[in-house]
């Protein structure tokens, strides 16, 4: 069942964001606000581009076919991005370029409190598969076919459009909204769909409830200029190129000066090597590979240390027995032998009248400058004695 509602009204709203129209010369709402300016001044183009052709290239490649088309030096040409398909977006919205810095100029005073300046069409609310058709008290006919489409136009090219439109797609619904306009009127009754009069009927045609400034217009702000911010982030884009420049720049000293030194470092480590290998050559390893000259220079050091003691407390025997001749003949003990042993020096075997005798020679062997150990005692006073001079004696 076909049912038109002669009573007309518009949707409502999104609750915080007002519609304001640029042309109606009324004052800026004080609050947050859509500026809206005539839909027929940015039609949406439709275009034939590849599936597969994402991003930059799809931006491209729309551009040159819209030039191919004819379209004319300075119009701001922006992708309609509405929907769910963002990426395979297949219209473009159009303005001249100078109209739209004229409307940017008007709602600058606004500041941020204007979120976007839009077509009229592009304000209207939208579902899947809706055709949301507004008629204005000045004779124009805004519609916004779905998600992706929309158009402003006098009445009766408004229905040209629209019979274009549905040859493509059938919609399932149609939300009429503003004043009558009979001729139109007429002929959406031939549709064959259901038509209402606000958002609340469409239930019941199995329609999502209209979403105003819901599938991505926001995005198509006028009173922004895409190119100006291209070429501000180029220059963003420059002025960090060349900081990384310079930092890169001063790295590459840094490392260069730091590899300098290195090799400085190591030049002098190679020369104090050589000193050293000299000086160990000369002193102390004269001859066989040098290896670790601190363990090798530490081991002949200890050689030579060793030697020199060796040397210190060795003595020949005659000047020993010489250094302890007068202490013997002064306690005239009996001497049984005299001999020499390696590591002992010179050995006495002796006998003596009692132990005290013993300590008194060994006493007086050392004030005379002879070292006596008591190598062996036997039984009663028979001792063995190994003496060699001490370091005062040996020296003089």
């Amino acid at each position: 069942m076909i049912a038109l509602f002669h009573r007309r009204r518009s949707a409502p709203a999104a609750p915080s964001l007002a519609i304001h129209a640029v042309e109606s010369g009324a004052p800026l709402p004080d609050g947050p606000f859509v500026a809206t300016v005539p839909g027929a001044d940015v039609p949406l183009l439709p275009l034939d581009l590849p599936s597969g052709l994402k991003g930059v290239a799809r931006e491209r490649v729309a551009r040159r076919q819209l030039r191919d088309a004819g379209c004319a030096a300075g119009l701001d040409l922006r992708p309609a991005r509405l929907g769910s398909r963002r990426e395979s977006w297949a219209r473009m919205l159009v303005c001249d370029g100078a109209l739209r810095a004229d409307w940017a100029t008007l709602v600058a005073p606004a500041g941020r409190r204007c979120r976007a300046v839009l077509p009229d069409y592009l304000t209207l609310p939208a579902a899947p598969g809706l055709w949301v058709i507004e008629a204005g008290e000045r004779g124009m006919v805004c519609a916004r076919l779905g998600l992706e489409d929309g158009f402003a136009a006098e009445p009766d090219l408004a229905r040209a459009l629209l019979e274009e439109a549905v040859k493509e797609t059938a919609p399932a619904a149609i939300l009429r909204l503003g004043a009558p306009c009979v001729p139109l009127d007429d002929w959406l009754t031939t549709l064959g769909v259901p038509i209402s009069d606000g958002p609340e009927a469409l239930a019941s045609a199995g329609i999502a409830q209209p979403v105003r400034l819901g599938h991505g217009e926001l995005a198509l702000d006028l009173a922004r200029d895409p190119e100006a911010l291209r070429i501000a982030l180029r220059g963003s884009l420059r002025r960090i190129a060349a900081a990384l420049v310079l930092a890169l720049g001063g790295f590459g000293f840094w490392a260069t000066s730091v590899q300098i030194e290195t090799e400085r470092l190591r030049d002098l480590d190679r020369s104090y090597r050589a000193n050293a290998e000299t000086i160990l050559r000369t002193a102390l390893v004269p001859s066989g590979p040098v290896l670790d000259i601190r363990a090798q220079a530490e081991g002949a050091l200890s050689r030579a240390r060793a030697e020199a003691e060796a040397a210190r407390v060795r003595s020949r025997p005659l000047d020993v027995l010489r250094a302890a001749g007068e202490a013997l003949v002064a306690h005239d003990p009996r001497v049984t032998r005299v001999s020499y042993q390696p590591g002992l020096g010179l050995v006495i075997d002796l006998e003596i009248g009692d132990f005290a005798a013993l300590d008194a020679l060994v006493g007086d062997l050392a004030a005379a400058g002879t070292e006596a150990r008591v190598a062996r005692e036997g039984r009663g006073v028979e001792a063995v004695l190994a003496l060699t001079t001490t370091r005062a004696e040996a020296e003089r």
